[in-house]
């Protein structure tokens, strides 16, 4: 009889491995012959339904790509080789193409956790049942890049719930007073370059941390200056110099006591303290006074920021029942640290442990107390957007005014009634 020869039968392991050879020459259509062969012959047939639907993805039919996973699915757990296969067969076609390939099954969750390893526990599909879903109790996480692509959309919707207050608490003719972090002085000169008032008390730069935060106010509310041989900040021109008020404290409390808000930024957890007292300074020690035995750098602890802004909260509510007081987290990384990590790493425990910190104090509620995500816009924001949110003027660790105005825009759309905020591009 004449017609059209059958293909030799070939073990599964050499059918499959055709398949492959030919994806990797990037002949689909004998590919999907092969595997379509495996298949129907039961040979790893859920891995062959998922490479089937890489055909059609490369063929640009990822309707019918994503209709064979969702059958691969259901067919049954992947082989053990599907992976090192797929590994292969990626690196070999290279990029762009091996990296869509690779996007396209994880988009719809084609690559299997499951399948690795030699501890696997078997599932009955009978057993399995749904996961509690409730869309109206909770806040989702933006599923598609584009989204970012509308900064302020998904500023307000992904990142600001539940931080916002009911109302605006400022009108452009209050006396809004900023201490901290050097991103408070960011968001002082933003204000006032707006034309709203930003009040200008003397406040040290050097209040990073929030035992310096809480030593500062202490002095201006109470007199207290039993900690002031730790008040070290640095110079203009660089080094440390002893921080000295400009007058005495009853003038500071006075500005305290004019103040229509306080916006409260902290920024460090790695502190310098002198381990014969428990004293914590500023911002260092200078070197005329330094005593390795006595001075030591350490990350400071969640519950010590906890009672450092719980006692700083309290002071101001104890002069000012009812004054606003917005805490912030400042975006800025660490220039250095002394522990034994690198600098990313202590970054990431610094700021993690403050933002702990400030979550524990707003779990309090307190009463006209608020937290602003403005490092939530940076840092979380900012590792999906093409943009870059640092480093416009040579250095690394500073905030750009793009940044600046993302996050100050929407501060003053949400807190100042009577405004209109720039819009950032």
């Amino acid at each position: 009889m004449s017609g059209t020869p059958t293909p030799p039968k070939l073990p599964a392991d050499e059918l499959f491995q055709a398949g492959l050879a030919d994806l990797a020459a990037r002949r689909v259509q004998d590919a999907r012959a092969n595997f379509a062969r495996c298949f129907e012959a039961g040979y790893f047939a859920p891995d062959a339904l998922v490479f089937l639907g890489v055909c059609s993805f490369l063929e640009s039919d990822e309707t019918a790509g994503v209709e064979l996973l969702f059958r691969s699915r259901a067919t049954g757990k992947l082989s053990p080789d599907f992976l090192p296969r797929l590994g292969e067969l990626t690196t070999v076609l290279g990029d762009p193409l091996g990296e869509d390939i690779w996007q396209f099954l994880k988009r719809y969750r084609a690559i299997p956790w499951q399948a690795v390893g030699s501890l696997i526990g078997s599932v009955r599909q009978e057993s399995v049942e749904p996961w509690f879903y409730s869309r109206s109790a909770m806040n989702l996480f933006p599923r598609r890049q584009k989204e970012f692509g509308n900064l302020e959309a998904v500023v307000t919707e992904s990142i600001l719930t539940g931080f916002l207050p009911e109302r605006p608490l400022f009108t452009p003719g209050s006396r809004l007073l900023t201490m901290g972090s050097c991103f408070a002085q960011e968001l002082r000169n933003y204000l006032v370059t707006q034309g709203l008032t930003s009040d200008w008390l003397t406040v040290p730069p050097g209040l990073n941390n929030t035992f310096a935060i809480r030593q500062f106010v202490e002095w201006c509310l109470t007199g207290n200056q039993s900690s002031d041989a730790y008040w070290y900040d640095e110079a203009d021109g660089g080094g440390a110099q002893k921080w000295i008020p400009e007058g005495s404290y009853l003038q500071y409390l006075d500005i305290f006591k004019r103040i229509d808000g306080l916006v409260l930024t902290v920024g460090l957890a790695e502190v310098w303290h002198d381990v014969s007292t428990g004293g914590v300074y500023w911002r260092g020690v200078p070197s005329s006074i330094y005593d390795p035995e006595k001075h030591k750098c350490r990350m400071s602890t969640v519950q010590e920021n906890v009672d450092n802004l719980t006692r700083t909260i309290a002071l101001l509510h104890e002069a000012r029942p009812q004054l606003p007081i917005i805490v912030t987290l400042s975006p800025v990384p660490l220039r250095a640290t002394f522990e034994a990590m690198s600098c990313f790493a202590a970054d990431c425990i610094s700021k993690s442990t403050l933002r702990v910190a400030i979550d524990e104090v707003m779990k309090k509620n307190l009463s006209h107390v608020r937290y602003w995500p403005s490092f939530e816009i940076v840092r979380w924001l900012g590792a999906h957007i093409d943009r870059a949110m640092f480093g416009e003027d040579g250095n690394t660790r500073h905030v750009n005014r793009f940044t600046v105005k993302l996050v100050l825009d929407q501060f003053m759309k949400h807190y100042f009634s009577g405004t209109t905020a720039t819009r950032s591009n």
